[in-house]
């Protein structure tokens, strides 16, 4: 596998080349309302980020009629690094910086944060869809969201993925598992619902864009300008199924 491929709007494709970065949202905002669910403690999907792409290499009907608006929005392809990878403790392959990981200002300590796609296991197995969690010393969250329902196998999904769990700042790092347990517990979600990681710069500048294929001129054009304010080395390609549907 050495690209993904991500289906999405013209606004979002706006978004992505001028700040350069890639947003994970949170699994309780994603479209499956399964997600994020175990066996044994509920749901912790409020605390799990995704961003999600698909392996599929020829372009897909379905996923172009999920994901973009009456066909008229892009596919992105990033080769693999998609992210750089950062240094933090004895983790050496983050998406996020050690300035990220403990951020006291907001109050968000962020982990699992692996610059590595997981590739979504599709099943009917209730226990890998609701896995337990819980255990003598916590909750083991490593299952959680990377299993679906054998419907959405059409997707083809490769995510990356990272938990980002509110703290108090407040106590002390001596204690810090008191910094955070106490909200998993109540289950209160983080101060926010998304997260921009920036893109790797050789990934970014060998961006691919396949034009949806009901796109109509004007949409076209803003495309065409975008690329060429902000990524004027990305190629642009016109959809193979242009000629194919109505």
């Amino acid at each position: 596998m050495k690209s993904l491929f991500h289906y999405t709007s013209i606004n979002t494709l706006a978004l992505i080349l001028s700040s350069k970065k890639i947003r994970f949202n949170r699994l309780d905002f994603v479209n499956d309302p399964h997600e994020g669910k175990s066996g044994d403690f509920g749901s912790i999907s409020m605390y799990v980020f995704v961003s999600c792409w698909t392996k599929h290499k020829e372009e897909n009907l379905a996923l172009w009629n999920m994901y973009t608006e009456k066909m008229r929005g892009v596919r992105i392809e990033l080769s693999l690094p998609i992210f750089n990878s950062h240094k933090i403790g004895d983790q050496t392959n983050y998406v996020i910086s050690e300035d990220e990981f403990l951020n006291d200002k907001d109050g968000l300590y962020i982990l699992d944060a692996q610059n590595r796609p997981i590739d979504v296991i599709y099943t009917n197995d209730k226990n890998r869809l609701f896995p337990k969690i819980q255990n003598d010393i916590g909750l083991k969250t490593s299952e959680i969201g990377i299993s679906k329902k054998t419907i959405w196998s059409i997707e083809n999904e490769s995510r990356f993925m990272m938990q980002i769990i509110p703290y108090d700042p407040k106590v002390p790092k001596s204690n810090f598992p008191d910094a955070y347990e106490k909200f998993i517990e109540q289950k209160i979600p983080p101060c926010i619902n998304n997260y921009d990681v920036k893109i790797n710069h050789k990934a970014f500048k060998e961006m691919k864009i396949t034009i949806g294929p009901k796109v109509q001129p004007g949409d076209r054009e803003i495309i065409k300008s975008l690329v060429s304010k902000y990524n004027p080395t990305a190629k642009v390609l016109e959809s193979s199924l242009i000629n194919d549907i109505k």
